[in-house]
């Protein structure tokens, strides 16, 4: 696999793992806000997060894109990576530092939806989207 397309690939995860880093950041915001019952303020934040959260998925389609260059082959195994999953050992140091992006997000990811779910379960109770 060459390392060119794995940088292009690790610049659109970085891009995409602050995206999400704000999206955590928001979402605790949205807690506190909700904590002090400042409604406003929960209205700000949710069209805050949406915006992060569509420039996260223009990332993800250009990933996509790039990844689908590649051959059937190399393309699962970066997907793979992409998803915070080892699957195959990375096998050059570019690809180490994609395995490592993806674990990051995951990491990142799951920690978001973390605080969104208890969020949502406080204000829903058992009609959260979580239950």
């Amino acid at each position: 696999m060459e390392d060119s397309m794995l940088v292009e690939i690790l610049k659109e995860m970085q891009k995409k793992y602050m995206f999400i880093v704000e999206i955590e950041r928001i979402t605790r915001e949205m807690g506190d806000a909700l904590s002090r019952n400042d409604r406003e303020s929960v209205q700000m934040l949710l069209g805050m997060r949406q915006d992060e959260m569509n420039k996260a998925d223009v990332c993800m389609r250009n990933i996509e894109c790039l990844v689908s260059a590649l051959s059937p082959e190399e393309g699962s195994q970066v997907r793979e990576w992409l998803n915070g999953n080892g699957g195959r050992n990375p096998d050059s140091p570019m690809a180490e530092r994609v395995a490592e992006k993806g674990k990051s997000i995951q990491l990142a990811l799951n920690r978001t939806i973390e605080a969104d779910r208890y969020i949502s379960i406080r204000l829903s109770g058992k009609d959260s989207y979580y239950q």
